[in-house]
């Protein structure tokens, strides 16, 4: 069971805790933990998200903690959230969620071999193409994931401005959905990076990836070589370049093997001490999780952040392209998006998140999300928020349209 992993990082973190400091050490231990519960009263009108909306009064409980062990050699950084949603009308069945985000990391060998566990658990969109997961968004058209982690690695240093890391990873990925494929990810690489000067760093690398479906046939072979550079023309303005040329053998019998060329071009450009613009082109491998493949996400992509004195602000507008292994399935769609906050007083915020996605293929399709909250700070350790979630889907056919409307009133404590 995949919870199970859950509590195997509950009882790492524990037994790193009672263990003495490593002998010669000359830092002390150093432990944190921070609690936290909210509690949230909300009313959705729509909550199936159906062209016959449905509405309903949602009870919602989520307590949870952060915590940190760090000595000189080992490093546990542990945030874990249960959420306990219940439907007062019960026009949906009560839901109950969990949130992880776990790291280890441990200095086996001193300034060579290292060791890193990770551990995360959290709600994906079943359809990749939609991207990642707003928080605040619903849980509908949704699946838990938990992936796991083991990852060994040397780090030796050929030359004063020359290191070579190489090394193995692990992964398990694991879906709540039954029409969700898990997986089993295995990776050997070698990178060598080298500074040629101050400003100017070149990489190259070479690597090997097996995907294995746990219960399906198919999968993959992949071999790589990897180029890139970042050279660094200011203070906070950096330009990256990257190209991986990857063989893939498919393990499906209809499937033909393909030559790719995943890849980054970005230039970070830093107008003032608070002003940063970017802007990038992409193509990599996206995890999806209703195949035994991936899918090929292209993304072009201009941002625009900035800081003032009240809080802060970001604007961008991207293009998606998410292609099957096939090459004649595609999704494509412009994404215009905001998202800030601002403090209105000492104590009292405003914080939006909001984008729009234009379909061009399917074509004339749209969807709406936004989310916007104000937050108001009773004391240091507790805060009421009242927040807004509009939600919109159109589609030309016969589809699923709908619209979405939700608000809601939490408290929280947090230490």
């Amino acid at each position: 069971m995949s919870i199970a992993r859950i509590v195997t990082f509950f009882m790492v973190f524990l037994v790193i805790c009672m263990l003495p400091p490593f002998s010669g050490g000359a830092e002390g231990a150093d432990f944190t933990f921070q609690p936290r519960i909210s509690t949230t009263m909300e009313y959705n009108d729509n909550v199936t998200e159906t062209q016959n909306p449905k509405g309903d009064y949602l009870w919602i409980v989520k307590p949870g903690f952060s915590a940190t062990y760090e000595h000189s050699r080992v490093l546990f950084d542990l945030s874990y959230d249960f959420e306990n949603k219940k439907y007062l009308d019960q026009v949906k069945s009560d839901e109950e969620n969990n949130y992880l985000d776990a790291l280890a990391q441990f200095e086996a060998i001193k300034d060579l071999f290292f060791v890193d566990v990770t551990d995360s658990y959290k709600l994906v969109y079943q359809n990749v193409t939609q991207g990642e997961f707003e928080e605040g968004d619903t849980n509908a058209g949704t699946t838990d994931q938990n992936t796991f982690g083991v990852k060994p690695y040397f780090v030796i240093p050929l030359q004063e401005r020359t290191t070579l890391t190489t090394g193995a990873q692990f992964q398990d990925i694991w879906y709540s959905d039954d029409g969700s494929v898990d997986k089993r990810i295995y990776n050997v690489y070698a990178d060598v990076n080298h500074e040629l000067t101050d400003r100017w760093v070149i990489t190259g690398g070479t690597g090997f990836q097996k995907q294995d479906p746990r219960w399906e046939s198919g999968g993959f072979e992949r071999y790589n070589l990897t180029l890139g550079t970042t050279y660094s023309y200011a203070e906070g303005s950096f330009i990256e370049l990257s190209i991986e040329p990857t063989y893939t053998d498919y393990k499906t019998e209809d499937s033909k093997d393909k030559q790719y060329s995943p890849y980054f071009i970005g230039i970070t450009h830093a107008f003032s001490q608070t002003i940063t613009g970017k802007i990038s082109s992409s193509m990599n491998f996206s995890e999806d999780p209703e195949s035994t493949n991936t899918k090929n996400q292209y993304v072009h992509q201009i941002d625009l952040n900035g800081e003032y004195e009240r809080g802060n602000i970001g604007v961008s507008i991207a293009y998606y392209d998410y292609e099957d292994d096939d090459s004649v399935n595609r999704t494509t769609y412009w994404r215009p998006s905001i998202r800030g906050s601002h403090s209105l007083s000492e104590r009292f915020s405003l914080n939006y998140n909001a984008y729009v996605n234009f379909y061009t293929n399917p074509d004339c399709e749209k969807t709406v999300f936004a989310l916007f909250g104000l937050s108001y700070s009773m004391s240091e350790t507790t805060s009421a928020s009242l927040s807004y979630r509009f939600k919109m889907n159109d589609e030309q056919t016969d589809g699923n349209d709908y619209r979405s409307n939700s608000i809601g009133l939490t408290l929280t404590w947090q230490r």
